[in-house]
């Protein structure tokens, strides 16, 4: 082994946590010569060498890792499996399908969030059905993250179990499912988003904006044109977008309205929205 590398791989151990992301960071810049190495040190005695040589081999994203990380998914540490399953999704090996959604049953929540979110990464459409049950899991964050992988895939198929989540108690969940749906861009989602422009939180109603926007869905319109005055900046810019996307020319006169909008960013996406429209 090159007398550098053992010396970063060597520092991944220091006492000083500084000097170990450091050594982490640089054993990046090496890519496949470290690869072997980085495996070796995904069976070290410390915790903290075994996850960040998972976290190193998934910056690489070397196939030869997919085998070692798999098994590192059942790490004593959580931190390992976190960081394996991370790895994992980054690499995008489809060998990981299998046992990432075997992951979605683990006990500790953290492991089933980033064995969700690393299935969407991977985008391999078997997983869809393991990730729909898991629109049902205890943990928000796990929740979450299953919405979102449903999204990148496109999952048409979880669109009526997405639709459900919309009225998840977690706000966080609300947010991702709506992101979820716009992705997905099926009508069906359509009455559910709509109700979703009069949740609490202001990220549910500028994702369901940004959805509704997306699919086109003219029974939006009202709905998007109120919110031209909603009380955050976020939303009224995301309306103003979603009209301009739409092209339907009733919006003019309601994005006029709005040209002296205290907030730049809004005024500038309705400039951008009535430059589409061309009225």
């Amino acid at each position: 082994m090159d007398e550098r590398i053992a010396k970063l791989i060597a520092g991944l151990d220091n006492r000083d946590y500084d000097f170990q992301q450091t050594a982490a960071i640089r054993l990046i810049e090496y890519q496949a010569e470290v690869v072997e190495p980085l495996i070796a040190a995904l069976k070290h005695e410390s915790e903290r060498v075994r996850y960040l040589a998972a976290w190193v081999l998934g910056e690489i994203g070397d196939a030869r890792a997919v085998e070692p990380l798999i098994e590192a998914l059942h790490d004593t540490d959580t931190d390992v499996q976190d960081w394996a399953a991370k790895a994992l999704g980054e690499i995008g090996d489809k060998r990981a399908v299998e046992p990432l959604i075997k992951v979605l049953k683990d006990p500790v929540p953290g492991t089933r969030r980033n064995a969700a979110a690393a299935l969407g990464w991977l985008k391999d459409t078997s997983a869809v059905p393991a990730l729909i049950a898991t629109l049902q899991d205890q943990d928000a964050t796990t929740r979450s993250s299953a919405a979102s992988s449903l999204g990148h895939l496109q999952a048409s198929s979880a669109v009526e179990a997405l639709v459900a989540l919309l009225s998840d108690d977690d706000g966080w969940v609300r947010i991702r499912t709506a992101k979820a749906l716009g992705k997905i861009g099926d009508a069906r989602a359509s009455e559910a988003l709509l109700k979703a422009l009069q949740d609490e939180y202001e990220w549910v109603r500028y994702n369901a904006v940004w959805a509704l926007g997306e699919m086109g869905d003219e029974r939006a319109f009202n709905g998007l044109v109120a919110l031209l005055k909603d009380s955050s900046s976020n939303v009224r810019r995301g309306a103003a977008d979603a009209l301009g996307k739409m092209g339907d020319l009733r919006a003019v006169e309601p994005l006029r309205g709005c040209i002296h909008d205290p907030d730049m960013s809004v005024k500038d996406a309705v400039y951008m929205a009535l430059t589409r429209l061309n009225p």
